[in-house]
């Protein structure tokens, strides 16, 4: 798999941005990261290749981490000093162009589209769930679309 230079980056799941939400809580806590719906705001993603890994950080600056909520975890950005983690990124080839899963480089395990927060049309926002996959023993591995990004320059 060729390396993603660092820089600025749009990533998307089924052609629906990956973002936070434009209107948040002013606290330090940390921030959802969502699979928007169609047609919202697209904000790009500063990647910083570490190492053998990558920091993505939103556009005001703030880098992802993965954090248990609710017994699950989720996608968040962390604007209050927090450790962030880690990704490393593999390109789904057979799935097509700039098309990618992310895993954290530590636990293994995926970005995750997870299900609808609300079945009203217009909050069809899906909180990115960070999960172990269980997968097919085969080569190339299959990954189910819930875990298949685009990463496209921006």
């Amino acid at each position: 798999m060729e390396a993603l230079s660092n820089g600025k980056y749009y990533i998307r799941h089924l052609r629906n941005p990956v973002s936070r939400y434009h209107i948040e809580d002013a606290s330090l806590n940390p921030k959802p990261v969502y699979s928007l719906p169609p047609g919202s705001d697209e904000q790009s993603w500063d990647i910083e290749r570490i190492g053998d890994a990558y920091v993505f950080s939103n556009p005001n600056g703030a880098p992802t981490a993965a954090i248990s909520r609710k017994g699950h975890e989720y996608l968040f950005a962390v604007i209050n000093g927090e450790e962030p983690t880690k990704w490393k990124i593999e390109s789904v080839v057979s799935a097509g162009f700039s098309l990618y899963v992310i895993k954290a480089a530590d636990s293994g395990k995926f970005w995750v589209n997870s299900a609808p927060e609300s079945d009203a049309p217009s909050t069809k926002m899906n909180q990115i769930e960070v999960k172990t996959l269980i997968l097919q023993p085969v080569e190339p591995p299959r990954y189910p679309s819930e875990a298949v990004f685009e990463i496209a320059r921006a």
